[in-house]
This record gives structure tokens, C-alpha cells and sequence, in this order.
């Protein structure tokens, strides 16, 4: 069994079993104030869901299809909603080692060095309604923790009243209150659900920053080496590899925005609380800092790129000016060896006993002399 329930009431969060509905629906019966969160990891689970909950069938191709875009859609009843999440494709996502706490897992799990694997999406997926909200995750086991200790540490600590009786007046108008307390418990209940809804949601958010935060230490890492030292084949591909996960970062955070932009601006007739409201501003001031910082980086790869061109060409014409200048030098040797390689029968120096050292010491002051002239312009 994959799909974990959990009961949230105004002071603790009660695990309870989902494998019998019956029982799940009494006890909601029994406590109107509570609200049901719903979590599976699993695809094998959406079918029983969708027999429990009356779930839509798109709803559910939707899940079953992955690598769908961030969207909302509104139903009858609930509040459809598709989150990109990212992750590394060969990712262990088995949630830890045995016997290790989950804040040692957040720890390393944020402290992860840079990969080479390429990214791929980790949707989420959410529905919302009055008195339930259901999470869906396939990879990240963490998810549901995480969720869970943020549940736990908003709600308030439970006190236990004094046993005090009642007057008839008083028992008059608990009586009177029960309607409007019917109406504030609704209320609750949706507050409790869209506070679960945003905890989601802010989780999937909070997967961007860990890789960003690592793709910006492997820049900074090419960056260096490529000031300091000359830029390699190795550091091209970093650097290509970089890019492409950046291209792909944008294109799942301009989708988030989307969905924001139709929850924010009232596009879905569900309006969310204004404080839940409030909240999704937030989050979404958050994806338009993680995109600036996407297009900063990507500037920073094209800069790199035009670096490691550059450095290409100075290696290419310092090459080629020292080509030119042995070739410039060479030239008049070749020219005076090829003046007396001529078959004429008046030349002098071919009669003299000393003419092979002259002509060899002609060569020798004559490439010299344009040696030091070429160190004196500086071209060499």
C-alpha cells in the first residue's frame, strides 16, 4: 500500500487507513472540523482514488501521461492543479538510508554535488477540494515528510479545557452557535486544505534552488579555470551541458508562471482564500527570482562560450604569426641559397676557398638581423 492519510484537525495530524472508506468517512462524520489529506506515490493507486473520490477521467489521463505542463483546472467539486517539479534523471530517490532521521536526509539531499545527468520533470499533482486534498509524487519520497513536519508545526498545541458545567442559558446557546459553527468549521476545513495546497506547492518551488544552486558553483568553477588557465574540450561540454539544462529550467518555470498567473488573476472561478492568495504571490515572486537567476546563468554560459572562442583564435593567430615570421626569416636564406645554387660558370665565390663560410655567414647575419627586428617591433 502506497497511499498514506492523514486526518489534520485543529491540533494534530492523525494518520488513519485508507483501505477502508467507509471508516474514513465516519470519522469525518463524526469530526466536521477536520480535513483529509491524501497522499500516493504511485500510479496503481489513481484508479482506487478515482473510485473513492469520483475523480475525472482527464484528470486522471493527465496523471497517467507524464511530462504535462503546470496548469489549474476546475472541476464540479475541486481544484485540479499540475506543478513542475525537476530532479536529476538518475536520481536515488529512495528517501535515505535505513535508520538515518529526515533532517539528515534534507541536509544531504540539499548538499548534493553537481551531476552530469540530464534534468527531468517531478510533477506534482493536486486536488483540491472542501474538505480533502490529495498529493500525488512519483519520485520524491521525501515530499510527504516534508509536508507532514510543516503541518505539524503550524498547528496549534492542544489544551485541554477545564470541566466546568453548564448553565441552561449556556447549553441556550451552544444551541443557537451550532449553525454558524457548522459554517466557521467549513471555513476551516478549507483553510486547512488550501494551507496543505500551498505547503505542495512551495515544495516543488523549493526543488529548483539546490540545482540551481549547483549549476551556479560548476560556472563559477569553468569561469575560473578559464581566467586562470586555457580553456579545454572538457570545459565546452560543461558548458553545452549547462545550457541545455538551463533551456530546460526556463521552459518548466515559464509554465509555473502560467499557472499562478490564472490562479492569481482569477482565470479559475474557484477563487482561492486571499490569504492563499496572499501566499501564491509569494511563490510566485519566488519562480520570477529563480528565472532571473536562470537568465543570468544562461548569459554567463553564453559569455563563457564567446571566452572560449576568443581564446581559440589568439591560439590560432599566435600560431599563425610565428608560422609567418620562420617563413619571413627563412625566405631571403632561401632566396641566397637559391642565388648560388645557379649553374653559372662566372661566380667568384664559387671559386673561393672560403665561399661555403661566407655564404653561411651571410645567412646567419641576415636571419640575425631579423630576428632582432622582429623582437624590437615586438612581434616576436
Amino acid at each position: 500500500m502506497t497511499i498514506s492519510a492523514y486526518v489534520i484537525g485543529k491540533h494534530a495530524l492523525k494518520q488513519v487507513d485508507i483501505s477502508e472508506p467507509l471508516s474514513v468517512r465516519k470519522e469525518m462524520r463524526e469530526h466536521p472540523e477536520d480535513s483529509l489529506w491524501i497522499h500516493a506515490d504511485d500510479r496503481g493507486d489513481i484508479f482506487r482514488l478515482q473510485d473513492v473520490f469520483g475523480l475525472h477521467p482527464l484528470a486522471i489521463e493527465a496523471i497517467i501521461h507524464t511530462h504535462q505542463p503546470s496548469k489549474v483546472e476546475e472541476y464540479d467539486s475541486y481544484l485540479f492543479t499540475i506543478m513542475d517539479g525537476v530532479r536529476y534523471e538518475k536520481e536515488d530517490v529512495s528517501g535515505g538510508r535505513k535508520g538515518e532521521k529526515n533532517e539528515d536526509v534534507s541536509r544531504r539531499s540539499s548538499d548534493h554535488k553537481y551531476s552530469d545527468n540530464d534534468l527531468e520533470e517531478d510533477d506534482l499533482y493536486i486536488f483540491l477540494e472542501q474538505r480533502w486534498i490529495i498529493t500525488i509524487n512519483f519520485n520524491s519520497r521525501q515530499l510527504e515528510s516534508n509536508i507532514k513536519q510543516r503541518i505539524s508545526r503550524s498547528l496549534t498545541p492542544s489544551q485541554r479545557p477545564k470541566s466546568v458545567p453548564l448553565s441552561e442559558q449556556q447549553h441556550q446557546s451552544q444551541e443557537q452557535s451550532s449553525i454558524s459553527q457548522r459554517n466557521v468549521d467549513r471555513s476551516y476545513n478549507r483553510a486547512m486544505c488550501e494551507m496543505v495546497y500551498r505547503f505542495a506547492i512551495e515544495e516543488v518551488i523549493s526543488s529548483y534552488y539546490p540545482i540551481l544552486s549547483n549549476i551556479n558553483v560548476k560556472l563559477e568553477q569553468i569561469e575560473d579555470q578559464v581566467i586562470l588557465h586555457q580553456p579545454t574540450q572538457s570545459q565546452l561540454s560543461d558548458t553545452l551541458l549547462i545550457r541545455r539544462k538551463l533551456a530546460f529550467l526556463e521552459n518548466t518555470l515559464a509554465m509555473i508562471t502560467a499557472a499562478f498567473t490564472d490562479l492569481i488573476n482569477g482565470v479559475v472561478q474557484k477563487d482561492l482564500s486571499r490569504d492563499s492568495l496572499r501566499h501564491i504571490r509569494s511563490l510566485n515572486d519566488r519562480v520570477t527570482y529563480l528565472k532571473n537567476s536562470v537568465e543570468n546563468m544562461y548569459q554567463r554560459v553564453i559569455n563563457l562560450r564567446e571566452a572560449y572562442n576568443s581564446s581559440l583564435n589568439a591560439d590560432l593567430n599566435e600560431t599563425i604569426r610565428t608560422l609567418t615570421v620562420i617563413a619571413t626569416i627563412i625566405l631571403p636564406l632561401t632566396l641566397i641559397t637559391g642565388i648560388y645554387g645557379m649553374n653559372f660558370d662566372v661566380m667568384p665565390e664559387l671559386h673561393s676557398p672560403f665561399g661555403y663560410y661566407y655564404s653561411l655567414l651571410l645567412m646567419g647575419a641576415v636571419a640575425g638581423g631579423m630576428v632582432i627586428y622582429f623582437k624590437k617591433k615586438k612581434w616576436i
